[in-house]
């Protein structure tokens, strides 16, 4: 095989990550809190089959739903699934059979004394999350931040497992709660789609240039026949 063909396979299979990468943040671009995922030039040259999340807010939206809070700054909540301790910047609250509140997936969001049950009478969550009902306070919401974010791991419907250590987490103190707002995906479509034309090209342009070579092999090596 012609050694100059092994670099246009590298190229195509990053592109078909970068295609795959952006396809997938194109299809989140309605999910809130969702983060755009990355392929970084470290991991372009080693040809890592992973990406870095970009965790840049997503612009807010208003809702006006007294469950709904959105995160102004940098944090998470914390949420208590089957699968252990998640953390999400997923606003989108409402409660579950028992009056607790749950995130959409039936998650229980965690206030800072645990699961919290939201009886009758009217909601509000204030500033600094603490969660009102009927003129009381129930509890105050548990937010979270990461001293190495980039160890946090996409598990499905915005929610992250931590994969570092205790020590790296502590509670979130430069955020405020936005009550009646969501926070929506930081994708920017326009953005997306000419990465995604940009990837397309380049591997389109590998493929020629490989099929281009292996014509060019396969005439030399008919062609010798020949001559035999």
């Amino acid at each position: 095989m012609v050694p100059g063909i092994y670099k246009l396979i590298d190229g195509s299979l990053v592109q078909k990550l970068r295609f795959d990468t952006i396809s997938n943040n194109l299809a989140n671009i309605n999910t809130n809190a969702f983060k755009k995922d990355i392929i970084s030039f470290h991991q372009i040259l080693t040809m890592k089959n992973n990406s870095t999340t970009d965790f840049t807010p997503g612009p807010m939206r208003y809702t006006g739903n007294q469950l709904d809070v959105a995160l102004d700054g940098p944090g998470f909540f914390k949420v208590q699934s089957p699968r252990g301790m998640r953390y999400t910047r997923d606003g989108s609250f409402t409660l579950n059979g028992n009056q607790q509140l749950v995130t959409q997936s039936g998650d229980i969001v965690l206030g800072q004394n645990g699961p919290m049950t939201i009886g009758g009478g009217n909601v509000s969550i204030a500033p600094d999350g603490a969660v009102v009902v009927g003129g009381a306070q129930v509890d105050r919401l548990a937010l979270f931040d990461f001293r190495k974010p980039q160890l946090l791991i996409k598990e499905g419907n915005s929610c992250y497992r931590y994969g570092g250590g205790k020590k790296d987490i502590f509670s979130a103190e430069k955020v405020s709660v936005q009550n009646g707002y969501l926070e929506s995906s930081n994708v920017n479509p326009t953005e997306e789609m000419i990465k995604m034309v940009e990837a397309l090209r380049v591997f389109e342009s590998a493929q020629k240039a490989i099929q281009c070579m292996d014509e060019s092999t396969s005439k030399i090596v008919n062609d010798a026949a020949l001559l035999q």
